[in-house]
C-alpha cells in the first residue's frame, strides 16, 4: 500500500505540473485572441448603432421627400397658375413645414423661391444651379447645400432634399424639380454617439458622405470641421492604414459594408472606421469612427479578469489535487471495496446454488422413494435436511435484502420472550450434521440461570449461525468446536447472556482481524485455500449485536484457532408464556418421527373441544393451497378469500362467531390486508372486535409489522411460514 501511495503521489505531482502548463498555454492563446474577439464585439456593437442611426436618417429623408411631393400636389389642388401664386404658396408652405426654404426649379434653370422672385441660383456651395443635382437622372436627391444669405455674411450649413416633377407647368413654364432646404442640425442631432464617451469627451464620431467621399454631414470630430471637404483628403494623411484610398473608393463604388484601422500623426490611438451604405436611391454612406482606446480598455479589463481566474483556477486545481492525494488511501480502499462487491455476486451465486442443488437433489430422491416403505426413515432424514437447508437459504436471502438497512443503521429488532436453551438446541440440530460430517467434534455447553429472556430469537440465532457456520468451514478434520452459553444477572430484572464459540481451526491473521466486521470482506491467504463465502456474515452479525445493545469480540491466532464472544443484555421473563412451555420445540421435533407432529395436532384438536374455523385470505393460489391443506389436516375448518374485499364481504355474510381466526395477507390486489382488517374492526357486529386476525405476509420489516398492528391485527406471521409456530398459534387462539 505504501508503494502504491508513493506511486500515486508522483502521478499527481506530474498531473499538477501538466495542468499548470496547459493552463498557461490556454491563457496565452486566450489573451492573444482576446483583442480580436473584443474587436469583433465592438464591430458588432458599432454595426448595430450604425444600422440604427442610418435607418433613422433614411426615414427622415424619406419623410422630407414625401413632404415635397405633397406640397406639389397641394399647388395643383389650390390651382396655382402664376409664378406669383406659386411663390406666395411656397412662402405659406415653408412656414408650415420643417424646411428653411422651398425652391421650384424650371427646366431652363430658373429658380422660384419662397423669399425672392425668379432668378438664377447664386451662392450655393460652388454649384451653378440645382439642375446638376439631377444630372444622372435621379428622381430624388439629397445633397449638401450651404447658403450664403448676404455677400459678406456667414455660410449656413444646410441639406437639400429634391424631387423630380413631371408634366407640371406654371404660367407657361415647365417645372423640372422641387427642393427643400433644412438646417444640417436636423440630421446631425440623429448622429450623436453617447455610448463611448469618457470624462465628457467623445471617443467616436459619425458622418455622411456621398460615393465620391464628399462630406454631407460630420459631427464630433474637430479635425474634420472646416478642414476637409472630402473623406479621401483625410485618409491620405494617415501614417498607417489597413486600406488604401483606392481600395476604399472601390468598396464605396460596390456599396460594400466594411471596416478598417487607420492612424494619424499626433494621435495616441488608432481609429476604427466602419462604413455602411444607404439605399441605392440615396447614394450615401454612413460612417462611424471609434478610438482603439475603447476596446483596449475592455481588453485590459478582461485580461485582468482572466489573470485573476487563472490564478484562482491554478489554486483550485492544486488544492483539489492535494486533497485527492491526501485521501488517496481512501480511494484505494473504495476501489478495493468495489472489487469485493463484484466478487460478492460470484460468491453469492455459489452460496445460493450449492444448497439449492442439495434441495433439488433431495426432493428428487423423496419423489422417487415416496411409496417405498423401506425408505421411510431415510425420507424423514432427507426432509429434515431439506428443512435445515431451506432455513439456511432463507437466512441468506434475508441477509442480502437487509444489507442496505443494516448499513444505514435501520435494523429491525423484535423484542419477545425466547427460550435460550431451545434456541441453542435448534442451532445444534442445524449445525451438528454439517460439523460432524467434516470429522470435527461439536461440543455444546450451557450454564443458564434465566431460561426465558426478552430478545429477538431470530436475530440472535442468525448471529450464532454465522459464527458457528464459519467455525465449521475453517476447522480441519480431527479438531473441535465448542459452543457455550452462560449468563450473569446484572440486577433483579436484567441478565447478560454470553455466547462463546471457540474452535481449533486455521485462525485469523492479525492484519485481517481489524477488517473482519467490514462488509464484503474476506481473508485470502494460503490458510483459507479455496473456501468461499458472501463476506456479509460478520458485518451483519456485528450490526445486529450492536442493535440489540450487545457486542461481538474476536481473538485469534493463525494455526491455533479463534474465539468469538457475543454478549447481549436482556430483560428476564419471570413467567414463561404458555406457547413456550410445551415439551416439543421447533428444533426438538426436527430429528423425530414426523408422525409426532400429527399426534400433537390431534391432541390439540381434542383439547380445543371444537375444530374452529379459519379464513385464509391469500391471492397466490399455491400459497393458499398449502395453508388450506395444512390447516385441514390439523382438523380446522377453512374458507378462502382471494383479496381483502372478498374477505370483508365473507365476514359480513357469516354468522356471529363463525370465524375464530383470519389469516390475512398484507399485499393483495383490489384491497390490501391492512385496509380489510381496519374495515372489519369498524363493523358494528360483536365478533368484529374479538376475531383473531393474523398478518401472514412476506413483508418482514419493522414498519410492516407496525402497520399491521395499527390496522387492528393481533399478530404477525412471516413467510415462509414456520408450520409448527403457525399451528401453535392457531391452536392457542381457538382454545
Amino acid at each position: 500500500m505504501e508503494l502504491v501511495e508513493k506511486k500515486h503521489r508522483y502521478v499527481y505531482l506530474l498531473l499538477i505540473a501538466s495542468t499548470l502548463v496547459i493552463i498557461f498555454l490556454v491563457t496565452f492563446v486566450y489573451i492573444r485572441q482576446l483583442n480580436r474577439t473584443i474587436l469583433d464585439n465592438i464591430i458588432s456593437s458599432i454595426s448595430e448603432i450604425a444600422a440604427h442611426d442610418k435607418a433613422t436618417i433614411e426615414t427622415y429623408i424619406e419623410i422630407c421627400w414625401e413632404d415635397l411631393a405633397e406640397i406639389q400636389e397641394r399647388f395643383v389642388s389650390y390651382g396655382c397658375e402664376t409664378t406669383e401664386e406659386i411663390e406666395s404658396r411656397m412662402d405659406l408652405e415653408c412656414e408650415a413645414s420643417s424646411f428653411a426654404h422651398i425652391y421650384l426649379i424650371a427646366e431652363d434653370g430658373m429658380l422660384y423661391t419662397d423669399h425672392c422672385g425668379a432668378d438664377a441660383l447664386v451662392g450655393v456651395s460652388g454649384k451653378e444651379n440645382l439642375l446638376s443635382c439631377f444630372a444622372n437622372g435621379e428622381e430624388r436627391v439629397v445633397a449638401r447645400f450651404d447658403e450664403q444669405t448676404a455677400e459678406d455674411g456667414p455660410v449656413e450649413k444646410r441639406i437639400l432634399y429634391g424631387v423630380r416633377l413631371h408634366d407640371y407647368v406654371v404660367d407657361g413654364t415647365k417645372m423640372f424639380a422641387m427642393a427643400g432646404v433644412s438646417d444640417i442640425s436636423s440630421i446631425q442631432d440623429k448622429m450623436v454617439i453617447n455610448s463611448y464617451e469618457k470624462d465628457g469627451k467623445s471617443r467616436g464620431h459619425s458622418a455622411l458622405v456621398d460615393l465620391d467621399g464628399s462630406y454631407i454631414v460630420d459631427i464630433s470630430k474637430e479635425g474634420y470641421r472646416n478642414k476637409y471637404r472630402n473623406l479621401f483628403d483625410h485618409l491620405a494623411e494617415a501614417v498607417s492604414s489597413e486600406l488604401t484610398n483606392e481600395e476604399v473608393a472601390a468598396k464605396l463604388k460596390n456599396r460594400e459594408t466594411f471596416a478598417f484601422y487607420h492612424s494619424h500623426a499626433g494621435e495616441e490611438h488608432q481609429e476604427l472606421f466602419y462604413f455602411i451604405p444607404f439605399d441605392k436611391e440615396m447614394n450615401l454612406y454612413f460612417i462611424m469612427s471609434l478610438s482603439e482606446s475603447v476596446f483596449t480598455e475592455r481588453s485590459n479589463a478582461l485580461v485582468t479578469m482572466s489573470m485573476v481566474m487563472l490564478v484562482f483556477s491554478m489554486m483550485t486545481v492544486v488544492i483539489m489535487l492535494l486533497v485527492v492525494m491526501r485521501y488517496q488511501i481512501r480511494t484505494l480502499i473504495t476501489a478495493e471495496r468495489a472489487r469485493s462487491q463484484r466478487e460478492f455476486l460470484s460468491n453469492m451465486s455459489h452460496e445460493i446454488r450449492t444448497p439449492l442443488n442439495g434441495l433439488i437433489g433431495m426432493n428428487h430422491l423423496i419423489m422417487l422413494n415416496i411409496d417405498n416403505e423401506g425408505h421411510k426413515g431415510q425420507i424423514r432424514e432427507w426432509l429434515r435436511k431439506s428443512q435445515s437447508t431451506a432455513n439456511y437459504l432463507l437466512s441468506l436471502v434475508n441477509d442480502v435484502l437487509d444489507m442496505s438497512k443494516l448499513q444505514a443503521g435501520k435494523v429491525d429488532i423484535i423484542e419477545e420472550p425466547m427460550l435460550v436453551s431451545a434456541m441453542i438446541d435448534e442451532i445444534t440440530a442445524m449445525q451438528a450434521d454439517n460439523i460432524e460430517s467434516r470429522g470435527v467434534e461439536f461440543i455444546v455447553e450451557k450454564e443458564i440461570t434465566a431460561p426465558c429472556i426478552v430478545g429477538d430469537v431470530t436475530r440472535t440465532k442468525q448471529i450464532l449461525m454465522n459464527i458457528v457456520g464459519n467455525a465449521a468451514k475453517f476447522t480441519p478434520k480431527g479438531k473441535w468446536i465448542r459452543l457455550s452459553v452462560s449468563q450473569k444477572q446484572t440486577d433483579e430484572t436484567h441478565v447478560l447472556t454470553t455466547y462463546r464459540c471457540e474452535d481449533r481451526g486455521i485462525g485469523i491473521s492479525k492484519e485481517y482481524i481489524g477488517r473482519i466486521f467490514d462488509s464484503f470482506s474476506q481473508e485470502r491467504n494460503r490458510h483459507t485455500g479455496g473456501i468461499k463465502g458472501t463476506g456479509l456474515g460478520m458485518a451483519i452479525s456485528k450490526l445486529l449485536a450492536n442493535a440489540m445493545g450487545g457486542d461481538i469480540t474476536v481473538e485469534s491466532e493463525l494455526d491455533v484457532g479463534s474465539v468469538f464472544t457475543v454478549t447481549i443484555p436482556s430483560v428476564i421473563v419471570k413467567e414463561i408464556p404458555e406457547y413456550l412451555q410445551e415439551d416439543e420445540t421447533v428444533c426438538g421435533k426436527c430429528g423425530k418421527d414426523m408422525q409426532t407432529d400429527a399426534d400433537a395436532g390431534e391432541g390439540r384438536r381434542r383439547a380445543a373441544g371444537k375444530p374452529g374455523k379459519i379464513m385464509v385470505v391469500e391471492d397466490v393460489e399455491l400459497n393458499a393451497e398449502v395453508l388450506l391443506e395444512i390447516l385441514a389436516m390439523e382438523g380446522f375448518e377453512t374458507a378462502h378469500a382471494v383479496n381483502g374485499k372478498e374477505a370483508l364481504q365473507m365476514f359480513q355474510e357469516s354468522e356471529p362467531g363463525e370465524f375464530d381466526i383470519i389469516l390475512m395477507d398484507m399485499q393483495m390486489p383490489v384491497m390490501d390486508g391492512c385496509t380489510a382488517a381496519a374495515k372489519i374492526r369498524k363493523l358494528t357486529r360483536a365478533d368484529a372486535a374479538t376475531v383473531r386476525i393474523y398478518a401472514c405476509t412476506a413483508n418482514t420489516f419493522q414498519e410492516d409489522r407496525e402497520r399491521a398492528m395499527q390496522s387492528g391485527m393481533d399478530d404477525f406471521l412471516t413467510k415462509p411460514i414456520d408450520v409448527s409456530v403457525l399451528l401453535k398459534k392457531m391452536g392457542k387462539a381457538v382454545k
